[in-house]
């Protein structure tokens, strides 16, 4: 059974790298390991998935299936994810039998937009502004103070611009339509940015506190899925260096062991807010594959 929280020594070929998640990020993760001669394990509830067609073994399960999830943990020398949605139960569980890296914390953050939110003010970092929402009346109340227009997010299982209402009248009647198709869910509402660029920062950090980066990327997107991602992104030398100094405070504030994604909207003005963060590979960074 794994008790310590930290691996100490430089984890080599040909260690198993487990992987919760089976999709494409997977898939290209595991290509890469494979390719420096790491061996590969995947967890997902699908068979023949896009990251388990190429794993060394490939284990089907509900991820609520705890006895299943241990099986798994403990056939690899260390655990990663390469999406957010993973059951924290299931991370936390994993963890006991081999390193979990980026750890629960990270994830648990991650998951949640309002929760993502407060822990980037609670650190400092810009955001644009938002309220939380748990109900029709809450909703109302924040338009008043966030203003038309803004984007209604709930506050879990949103990603490619699922999840997400553009309110642009505040009458009552219209915002219920907004709410009822979130599925009345808690929810954030953020206020609209008109912003000049999409950015990232792909970013990691081992154990002992090292950080690299891929520089600063600029992204577009077609129908809320990223479509094309540019490096270095073509802009002043000084936003790139804050919006590295801000990667590294979130993988810092996380105590992140892997690889992190922060996604930055630059406004008109030239400043960066945080939009999301991402504790794991990231489309955005498909060219740190080359």
């Amino acid at each position: 059974r794994y008790a310590a929280t930290r691996m100490t020594q430089p984890l080599l070929p040909p260690a198993t790298i487990g992987i919760l998640g089976s999709g494409q990020l997977g898939r290209m993760l595991a290509l890469a390991a494979r390719q420096m001669g790491y061996r590969v394990h995947v967890f997902s509830p699908d068979r023949h998935s896009p990251t388990g067609q190429i794993a060394d073994q490939e284990f089907t399960a509900p991820y609520d299936d705890l006895d299943a999830v241990r099986q798994f943990a403990q056939s690899v020398d260390v655990v990663t994810y390469e999406f957010e949605n993973v059951p924290g139960e299931t991370a936390v569980t994993c963890a006991q039998f081999a390193p979990l890296h980026p750890g629960p914390q990270a994830l648990h953050i991650a998951q949640n937009r309002l929760r993502e939110k407060e822990f980037l003010v609670r650190h400092g970092l810009p955001v644009a502004p938002f309220v939380a929402v748990g109900s029709l009346a809450s909703l109302l109340v924040g338009l008043e103070k966030i203003g038309a227009p803004a984007i209604l997010k709930t506050a879990s299982s949103g990603y490619d611009g699922k999840g997400q209402e553009k309110i642009v009248n505040r009458q009552s009647s219209i915002v219920n339509r907004h709410w009822d198709a979130i599925g009345q869910q808690p929810a954030i509402l953020e206020a609209f940015v008109e912003f000049e660029r999409e950015v990232s920062v792909v970013a990691a950090r081992g154990v002992d506190g090292a950080f690299a980066h891929f520089g600063l990327i600029e992204n577009s997107h077609a129908d809320h899925i990223l479509d094309v991602s540019v490096a270095p992104a073509d802009l002043p030398p000084q936003v790139a260096q804050e919006a590295v100094e801000m990667a590294r405070t979130v993988l810092e504030a996380l105590d992140v062991v892997g690889v992190l994604c922060v996604e930055f909207f630059l406004t008109g003005n030239g400043r960066l807010l945080i939009n999301e963060i991402a504790p794991r590979p990231h489309n955005s960074g498909h060219l740190t594959i080359e």
